[in-house]
């Protein structure tokens, strides 16, 4: 068993969700794969590494698993879903609506956001993974 397997079957385990095949092979992809990645892409990734899943039980791994936290489910632009391993971090994002570019946000300039949320409004606020969209100041695409 490969060190990332080991690490998936236990944030499965930790999660409450059993250590299945499907569920540890996606957690594997999207691993290794470290980017936003769509239902296809996950798909022909699994393929690459030997494994064979029908999109729907793709579909249902991925939002299993974006139920406890383990992945983030974004629409980075008009039509595209993406899935990106999160394992329970905060994961923030800027995304370029000109170009289409993903940077990372850092949490804790968001995390002192939601703490004067907090403060103003008495607002409790579970942001783990934010994706703000605008356009990129130096951006190719303007």
């Amino acid at each position: 068993m490969t060190e990332i397997t080991v690490s998936a079957t236990d944030a499965l385990r930790g999660s409450g969700l059993r250590a299945t095949a499907a569920r540890r092979a996606i957690i594997e992809v999207l691993r290794e794969m470290q980017r936003h990645m769509t239902v296809s892409e996950v798909i022909s990734a699994l393929g690459d590494n030997g494994s064979s899943f029908d999109k729907s039980t793709v579909y249902r791994v991925l939002g299993d698993l974006g139920g406890v936290g383990l992945v983030a489910e974004s629409r980075l632009s008009p039509g595209d879903t993406v899935f990106e391993w999160i394992s329970q971090f905060h994961h923030h994002h800027l995304q370029c609506t000109s170009c289409g570019r993903t940077l990372e946000l850092d949490d804790e300039l968001v995390q002192g956001f939601i703490a004067q949320v907090h403060e103003r409004h008495g607002f409790h606020v579970n942001a783990t993974h934010l994706v703000l969209s605008g356009i990129e100041h130096d951006c190719p695409g303007a």
